[in-house]
């Protein structure tokens, strides 16, 4: 965010007027609240703030002060963490397009034409851009078309340079009145995202949405009781965010349809789980691909969440194919083609994946294609039978020990008993 100016241009053939605002703006469509995507912990003492949009119910708040020992605050000099919501944002900042034109463009077409201006609006201009120091100005499209226009306009002269400038607009963010106080100060805070202060909102004694659970709150969103609908998202809203996550988000994937119509969707206690999801209201499907990126984002995706998935949607998985986290690994023929040619058909689409340790840490890789020959299986499966062969004699050794008058025998008749008993086996031992 900075402080730009605004360039408002009219002119005809006899004058031209220029009018000059500040603004203050960012000229990205980039998160201009730079939201951390840390965690949070509530800690004894900490001072909450929270800005405009956040989805946190009052009740709970109070609840969650009370077992932490911290406390929200009115004044943001105050915090020592301050919360924002998706749609803090939106409230704080107007999205809107302009023209840009370097600052020393904007001079030169001032010096051409300021003798054509009213003398009060001429000196405005002037001091303003003796003290400006940014790079460019800001002009709306009825201004940017006349400088574009130039050749229709007679007082304007501008370069071919400045009109090339203005055949494309480009984003903006303007601070809304009510809440320029907080700029630009909040933008050298940390701010948190309110989702990190969500899954502790309801408390260590809420309910887990397991799949027991998740078959009875299916039966209630299957019923065309409406009433139903309202009681299974109040469950939903006051369960355990992160315990419940797999099979929460598998209720939006089944339910979504009878869940957005339904008005306890704008009951702030839905509201704040679906700001924890990162979910809209007003779309709230969610893919197989989706229930996988939140656990991964969340940090609890494991091996038992995905076996659970696959159960699921095996068939949903096959139909559509390649996704963002799942892939296709084999393609087999149908029963009765793999009857005709009498052979169960297998093609192997993708390469497994091994785990490598490293350290503490596991990491997966992909299998590299390795050429195995028929002179290294063999050599595997010797080492295998003589492996076996190996214990079967140690254990036949432990059953039958040797006695002092077997070991006084000379070493020749020995080795040559030891060689015609395994004869048999058809292995030579040396």
């Amino acid at each position: 965010m900075k402080h730009y100016l605004k360039f408002e241009i009219k002119s005809d053939e006899k004058e031209i007027i220029m009018r000059v605002e500040p603004l203050y703006c960012s000229l990205t469509d980039d998160d201009v609240l730079g939201i951390k995507k840390d965690d949070y912990t509530p800690t004894k003492g900490d001072k909450l703030y929270f800005l405009p949009g956040v989805n946190i119910p009052r009740v709970k708040l109070k609840d969650l002060t009370m077992q932490y020992d911290i406390k929200s605050v009115r004044n943001i000099d105050d915090a020592t963490h301050i919360f924002a919501g998706k749609n803090s944002r939106p409230k704080m900042v107007n999205n809107s397009w302009s023209y840009r034109l370097p600052t020393e463009e904007i001079r030169k077409i001032f010096e051409d034409v300021k003798d054509h201006m009213d003398e009060f609006y001429s000196e405005n201009v002037r001091e303003v851009l003796d003290q400006y120091t940014e790079d460019v100005i800001i002009l709306d499209y009825s201004s940017a078309s006349d400088i574009r226009n130039t050749e229709n306009v007679h007082l304007i002269k501008a370069s071919k340079t400045a009109r090339d400038f203005l055949y494309s607009s480009a984003p903006m963010q303007t601070v809304i009145d009510e809440y320029k106080s907080f700029f630009p100060a909040i933008l050298s805070l940390d701010i948190y995202d309110e989702s990190k202060l969500l899954k502790y909102i309801n408390g260590a004694d809420a309910v887990t949405i397991d799949a027991d659970m998740y078959e009875q709150l299916s039966v209630m969103f299957k019923s065309s009781d409406t009433d139903n609908h309202i009681l299974a998202m109040e469950i939903m809203a006051n369960s355990n965010y992160i315990d419940s996550l797999l099979y929460m988000e598998l209720l939006f994937k089944e339910y979504a349809y009878q869940i957005g119509n339904c008005h306890t969707k704008n009951h702030v206690n839905f509201k704040s789980l679906l700001s924890f999801l990162g979910k809209d209201k007003n779309y709230m499907y969610t893919s197989l691909d989706e229930v996988v990126e939140s656990l991964i984002t969340k940090g609890v995706f494991t091996i038992e969440m995905a076996e659970i998935l696959m159960k699921r949607y095996a068939s949903e998985i096959e139909d559509r194919g390649d996704t963002k986290y799942f892939k296709v690994k084999t393609i087999t023929l149908s029963e009765e083609a793999n009857r005709v040619i009498n052979e169960n058909f297998i093609h192997t689409s993708r390469e497994d994946y091994v785990v490598v340790v490293v350290g503490q840490d596991i990491v997966a890789e992909v299998v590299d294609d390795i050429e195995i020959t028929d002179e290294d299986i063999e050599t595997a499966i010797s080492r295998i039978e003589r492996n076996e062969l190996k214990e079967e004699l140690i254990a036949l050794d432990i059953a039958n020990p040797i006695t002092e008058e077997e070991l006084m025998e000379p070493e020749e008749e020995s080795n040559n008993n030891q060689i015609e008993e395994n004869n048999g086996d058809g292995f030579e031992w040396f």
